[in-house]
């Protein structure tokens, strides 16, 4: 072959190249939320996901240079470009999703529409000419690679030092003065009603503690709002993972790598969120979400893909049992934190009373007062496992980062298959905040009406 027909050959190759580097570059955008929530979630590791990336690649490539070969060029450019269509809707409703512009719960209208608009796309991409497409082709792809990684860029440039614990009357931003000497147990019980408390209140009545109890607002929906909201001190209702240790909400960052203790008497046990990556810390557990099975998972993740019947995607769902073995873990590893030798602060994150997903043994109302029933005892242990340790020097905080939500749960499939409509008394707008200590505290209470402020506590403490 000549060097002119080589140069001709790759000339007309190039439009093929270019769409099938737009189309991978729109199928990595559609999974940036994949991405940094495997990471920031700890579900999969940077070389896990590399290695899924790398074989989509590859598939894609076989698959564009088998078409090429059966159905020529320019069939298989218009393929790539209804294929091009279909993704860019599919991601488009993914962001208006995230921009809380459509329900996440989706209806069968948005759903409707959603369809639709694909369709429509991908038969106007046979109306535009090859010159229009080699334009879009690279607007497509600069685009799309600043998307992708404008959240790492926004998540490293705007991610300030923060202090935490620190009182609310001043920026997080700003070092915290010094918290009086103490022995305090915070408990976040997560997804806990106010109007569903009442056995925690009376294990904490039942161990001679003196008790005291308020309903306050969640400052978000759930828990991936709330607590950035508490440790920012700032509305997150858009938070998503923006980074292995960042959380992002428009132009809000909360990189759990840049907060700083503000004690080195502080312990943390907890999930779901990075705070074993807070500086200064005493101890910390962090406990990941359980899999079943990585490379399954890997491949689950991947919408149309987890359709195929031999991967078992539905089979490797979380296992319920995981989840009861995270749990008994979570309060096996509280029992021996440090904090029972040396004092100071406890922050506990359990994952209680929260629905243990899986597929279901009860009903939502059920297991939710099951649920309940375990998260106070062991809220009664530790009650009394304190009194044994400090005496009448301690105080244990109880809270909530939001109450239970039944639209979310009710609108799972592996709910939706029993009776799902938790009882009235577990339905709340509010959360509780219950402070339990050996003696009646003379001090007027902190007024705190939203849970943004729960540790502002840690500045009131009367050492007995």
């Amino acid at each position: 072959m000549s060097t002119q027909e080589t140069v001709t050959e790759r000339q007309a190759g190039q439009p093929l190249y270019a769409a099938t580097l737009a189309l991978l570059t729109l199928l990595l955008l559609g999974q940036t939320n994949w991405i940094w929530g495997s990471l920031y979630f700890q579900h999969h590791t940077a070389s896990e996901i590399i290695l899924a990336f790398g074989l989509l690649v590859v598939f894609f490539i076989v698959c564009v240079a088998l078409l090429r070969r059966g159905l020529g060029q320019a069939t298989t450019i218009k393929l790539i470009n209804v294929s091009i269509a279909l993704l860019l809707t599919f991601v488009g409703f993914t962001y208006f999703k995230q921009l809380e512009l459509i329900p996440m719960q989706s209806n069968a209208l948005h759903k409707t529409l959603a369809v639709t608009l694909a369709i429509t796309a991908g038969l106007l991409t046979l109306k535009i000419s090859i010159d229009t497409w080699k334009r879009l082709y690279l607007a497509g792809i600069v685009g799309g690679m600043i998307f992708i990684f404008f959240p790492v860029v926004l998540a490293n440039t705007n991610a300030s030092t923060v202090y935490w614990p620190s009182p609310s009357y001043q920026p997080p931003t700003v070092a915290a003065p010094n918290m009086p000497p103490q022995n305090t147990i915070v408990l976040l019980l997560d997804e806990l009603s106010a109007s569903a408390a009442g056995p925690v209140v009376k294990q904490l009545q039942a161990a001679g503690l003196h008790v005291t109890v308020s309903n306050i607002d969640p400052a978000g929906k759930n828990t991936i709002n709330v607590i950035p909201a508490i440790w920012m001190r700032t509305s997150f209702d858009q938070s998503v993972a923006c980074g292995p240790t960042q959380l992002c909400s428009t132009s809000k960052v909360l990189d759990f790598s840049k907060v700083k203790a503000s004690s080195e008497n502080i312990d943390i046990v907890g999930f779901y969120h990075r705070y074993c990556s807070i500086q200064g810390l005493r101890s910390c557990s962090f406990s990941p979400f359980p899999i079943k099975s990585a490379g399954t998972e890997l491949a689950c993740s991947f919408p149309v893909v987890n359709k195929l019947k031999f991967l078992g995607c539905e089979a490797s769902e979380s296992d319920r049992k995981a989840f009861l073995a995270l749990r008994d873990s979570m309060k096996k590893t509280l029992m021996e934190a440090p904090f029972w030798q040396k004092g100071g602060i406890i922050f506990a994150h359990l994952m209680v009373p929260h629905p243990l997903m899986g597929i279901p043994l009860k009903t939502l109302s059920v297991e939710y007062t099951d649920n309940i029933t375990y998260g106070a005892s062991v809220v009664g242990v530790l009650a009394q496992r304190a009194k044994s340790v400090f005496g009448d020097n301690f105080r244990i905080v109880v809270f909530s980062d939001h109450p239970l939500r039944p639209e979310i749960w009710c609108a799972d499939k592996t709910y939706m298959a029993l009776k799902c409509k938790p009882d009235s008394l577990q339905i709340s707008n509010q959360v509780p905040l219950i402070i339990a200590a050996p003696n009646v505290n003379n001090k007027a209470p902190l007024a705190i009406k939203n849970n943004i402020a729960i540790f502002d506590l840690l500045y009131q403490f009367d050492s007995k």
